[in-house]
């Protein structure tokens, strides 16, 4: 019965540490900047500004200089990792890149990458979603960020408590059974 008790305890001082959740679906961060390409990579000029993020991005607010690009990002083949860093208002937003789903354009007037990856937030647990940079023939680059509902196939460390607490409830249960 103690041990069932310490790892109740032990299960909601998981739970009090858990983070605020994903960002909310349909949250936006749209970074604009200027950019180069050619056939196999996107060579940025950094800083980028922040614009008009929306949803739980809207904390960032608007700043000028404010985001790092990883730069080169090359996309043919493509190489995935980090693809930027926003800080403003002692929040940091940043996206890890994990596939390239589609590229369009022309290729040598226009450019865009569709990306899927992880979302951070300051705040909130990581979150998938898609980054989609469109880039001109005049060096101007806007990129878009879009929290979706796609579920995290990662389970979280207090559903994992919950779960391994319920298990060994049982499990106490049926040596006690067994002992009468």
């Amino acid at each position: 019965m103690r041990t069932l008790l310490l790892a109740g305890a032990a299960t909601l001082a998981l739970a009090t540490a858990a983070q605020a959740g994903q960002i909310s679906a349909g949250s936006v961060l749209n970074i604009v900047g200027n950019a180069n390409f050619n056939s196999t990579q996107v060579t940025f000029t950094n800083p980028a500004n922040l614009v008009n993020g929306s949803g739980d991005f809207a904390a960032l607010g608007t700043c000028i200089g404010c985001v790092t690009m990883t730069t080169p990002l090359f996309y043919n083949p493509p190489v995935f990792g980090q693809a930027y860093t926003a800080t403003n208002n002692s929040l940091t937003a940043s996206f890890d890149l994990l596939s390239l789903d589609n590229t369009s354009g022309n290729g040598t007037t226009t450019l865009g990458l569709e990306y899927s990856g992880v979302a951070h937030l300051t705040g909130f647990d990581a979150t998938p979603g898609q980054l989609v940079y469109t880039i001109n023939q005049f060096g101007q680059l806007i990129g878009s960020f879009s929290a979706s509902t796609i579920a995290n196939p990662v389970a979280e460390p207090v559903s994992l408590a919950i779960l391994g607490t319920g298990l060994l409830g049982l499990g106490l249960v049926r040596n006690r059974r067994r002992d009468v």
